[in-house]
């Protein structure tokens, strides 16, 4: 992919996108594991799908199901070092990957399992149609019957069955379930009037959708094999990190079960506050991945080289390095966005906009910083700051807190490796914060 840095302010405010993954070739990638902490490694991650990190060789064949969450900040990169690490699985000496992007794919305002689970279907279906490989229409039975006896006959969806069927002309095998599910998979996403009646569907004979897609997994990988296209089927979803707290505790948590029920290998992206939100995680889910923040100092207030230069580069891929006045205005804004990446470019987006010349100045960046804090300052009340406080003052403290919970939901608590928390910078500048810390001093003669 060639790719030009912007060479003028105006190029960094038209091309500037920070709410969107990089594809794993992306020319603006800037590799940030060392700058996560010297603890942070994949290990977690690929040891239980059986691959040695130091050279991605596949160990062995995870035999019995399994289901990796992969926690971290909305906006920490993720879904970019995901993408990635799907990238090196998907090889015939390791796996087969089928993605989902749940973000594209479907609501991610209105989602459930039932959603998700159909949406997978169809994507492996997909995927198995594009690299032509076949299984024997019996393997497939079970699938097809379920939308024949369930979704035909059913009285408030035969209609939806008797639309998607239209054109339709194979009556069976991949082809013909492959375009059935693309059909229910956009009036998942398009929020049909079908909806609801699918997931009811589903939810009420959900036994019976889950035979026919764990038989069509098992049949997939065998075939899978046979055409060396991988050793193992590996499921990926991105993108259900993104749902509300209250949704996440039902996907993941209430709902853990179903997901369960289809039989493979899985990693879900996940919100960060889960971890911490109900004791039992960590048995619903016994393999979680965590992805830190960028540290650009240690708990204890010393400077990391390594996390200011790699934002530095990730600035200087988006704006070239002539653009800003002096060293130290990258530093501030570096050291605003408390590394995390995506704050980091809303706060560039943000100078762009205060900016009153050609290069991002000083000023343009305290303007950015207070329009980032402010931001916060909707989310936040007075127990808030008192909390955020009491945590920056003893990091490595456990606050287990329902509120520090949320904290850390809306970006306004930030983890780092060694799992210590840190109040986002930009807050510590509002005068609100200020009052808190000063009120806590106070206390303390």
């Amino acid at each position: 992919m060639t790719y030009d840095v912007p060479k003028t302010i105006w190029e960094v405010g038209e091309s500037l996108r920070f709410d969107e993954p990089l594809a794993f070739d992306d020319p603006r990638f800037v590799k940030t594991d060392a700058a996560r902490g010297e603890q942070f490694s994949y290990n977690a991650l690929l040891r239980p799908l059986g691959i040695d990190s130091r050279n991605w060789e596949m160990k062995f064949e995870p035999k019995d199901r399994r289901y990796i969450l992969f926690c971290g900040h909305r906006g920490g990169g993720k879904s970019t070092e995901l993408r990635r690490v799907s990238a090196r699985l998907a090889d015939p000496a390791r796996y087969f990957v089928v993605q989902l992007d749940a973000l594209k794919d479907l609501d991610i305002h209105n989602l459930q399992y039932t959603d998700v689970l159909l949406a997978l279907a169809r994507a492996l279906l997909a995927d198995l149609q594009k690299n032509a490989i076949t299984i024997d229409r019996i393997f497939l039975e079970n699938l097809e019957n379920w939308f024949k006896e369930r979704i035909e006959k059913h009285e408030q969806t035969k209609q939806f069955a008797a639309e998607i069927k239209t054109g339709v002309k194979a009556e069976g095998g991949i082809p013909w379930l492959a375009k059935l599910f693309a059909e229910i998979n956009t009036a998942f996403r398009l929020n049909s009037t079908y909806k609801e009646e699918l997931r009811k569907v589903v939810k009420n004979h959900f036994k019976e959708f889950a035979e026919g897609f764990n038989q069509l997994i098992s049949a997939a990988e065998t075939q899978i094999r046979k055409k060396n296209a991988g050793r193992k089927l590996l499921f990926v979803v991105d993108g259900t990190d993104r749902l509300n707290q209250e949704d996440s505790d039902r996907f993941f948590v209430s709902d853990a079960y179903q997901l369960q029920e289809i039989h493979g290998l899985f990693i879900y992206c996940a919100p960060i506050h889960l971890i911490y939100e109900h004791g039992q995680i960590n048995q619903i889910f016994p393999n979680i991945f965590k992805l830190p923040m960028i540290k650009l100092h240690e708990a204890e207030g010393q400077r990391l080289a390594e996390g200011y230069n790699t934002l530095s580069n990730m600035l200087y891929r988006r704006a070239a390095p002539e653009l800003f006045d002096n060293e130290a205005s990258v530093e501030k804004l570096i050291q605003a966005s408390g590394g995390h990446p995506r704050d980091l470019l809303r706060l560039l987006n943000y100078a762009f906009g205060s900016a009153e010349g050609d290069y991002f100045d000083e000023n343009a960046i305290n303007l950015a910083i207070a329009q980032l804090a402010t931001d916060y300052r909707r989310l936040l009340d007075k127990e808030d700051y008192q909390l955020l406080v009491e945590i920056d003052r003893e990091p490595r403290r456990s606050h287990n807190a329902e509120r520090s919970r949320t904290l850390l939901y809306n970006l306004s608590l930030l983890e780092y490796n060694s799992y210590w928390w840190n109040s986002h910078p930009v807050i510590r500048t509002l005068p609100s914060y200020q009052s808190a810390l000063a009120e806590a001093h106070a206390n303390e003669t």
